[in-house]
């Protein structure tokens, strides 16, 4: 009997044990894991608050969106991220930066490379004519200017496509560097990685594929897949020279091959079979 009162003594303490270090693991868990809500600047609004900063005249030799060296009246775009927002508490490794326009561009870049770079956020063009703001901008025969903030740098080549150079500038994301990788990625369908990988690089700054990417131009797969809507050989030779088809079209001529734009519609198709609603 003593026997037993000990083997029952010796269960309830290892219980308790077991118990005491999964909650001490689920409290150190709860410690370390930070929850950070949606991180975004409206430039807009910290303009209109007078919180930009100390604004400057910056040069931009060769601009690649005027194709000549240019002159900005500009505000620090580094320093206007770290005073609104605690760096401290980001994984910056593992976090990007997304550019909102007004025409539903959306380009993105990891916040690393633009935490090294010099960026400026540039809000008047000094050699625009008398009266305006901004020079105009003429691309594949449509006007536009850079109006509210152009994104610029004075550091980097602008032959470096992994910054981003976003005019028509209204806010500033950031979020987890794998949000869309999660979302779009076929993770069960190898064949069409390729496609997947050119549609990342070449087309999500300007379509959405379930809420995800940008809108400058129509969502690709929801309600319908454009793979639905369209003859397939005509989408590959559109996406390879969409001037072929539509004059003054605002799509740029990519520089992809034939077989890279049957690769990305190829992953199209994929997705119209994982078609769902992302408030995003």
């Amino acid at each position: 009997m003593k026997t037993v009162k000990i083997h029952f003594i010796l269960v309830c303490l290892s219980v308790f044990v077991l118990f005491s270090c999964n909650e001490k693991k689920e409290q150190k868990i709860e410690q370390t894991v930070n929850v950070e809500p949606e991180m975004v600047l409206d430039l807009v609004d910290l303009q209109t608050k007078n919180k930009l900063g100390k604004d400057t005249v910056v040069t931009v030799i060769n601009d690649p969106v005027y194709h000549k060296t240019k002159k900005y009246r500009a505000v620090s775009a580094l320093l206007l991220v770290k005073n609104e927002i605690d760096l401290s508490k980001i994984d910056i490794k593992n976090t990007k930066i997304i550019f909102e326009c007004i025409d539903g561009y959306k380009p993105e870049m990891p916040l690393e490379l633009f935490l090294k770079a010099k960026p400026f956020l540039a809000f008047k063009d000094v050699d625009a004519p008398k009266g305006t703001n901004w020079e105009k901008i003429v691309k594949n025969g449509n006007e536009m200017d850079a109006n509210p903030f152009y994104l610029v740098y004075t550091s980097i080549s602008t032959d470096n496509q992994e910054y981003k150079w976003p005019y028509n500038l209204i806010k500033i994301h950031l979020e987890p560097l794998n949000k869309s990788i999660k979302e779009l990625f076929p993770s069960n369908n190898k064949k069409v990685e390729v496609g997947y990988n050119l549609f990342q690089k070449q087309c999500i700054t300007c379509h959405a594929i379930n809420g995800i990417g940008g809108t400058m131009g129509p969502e690709l797969n929801y309600p319908k897949s454009v793979t639905e809507y369209w003859k397939e050989k005509e989408l590959v030779d559109y996406i390879v020279d969409p001037a072929s088809f539509r004059n003054k079209v605002k799509m740029p001529t990519l520089g992809i091959t034939k077989q890279e734009s049957q690769e990305i519609v190829d992953y199209l198709k994929y997705m119209s079979e994982h078609r769902k609603v992302n408030s995003n």
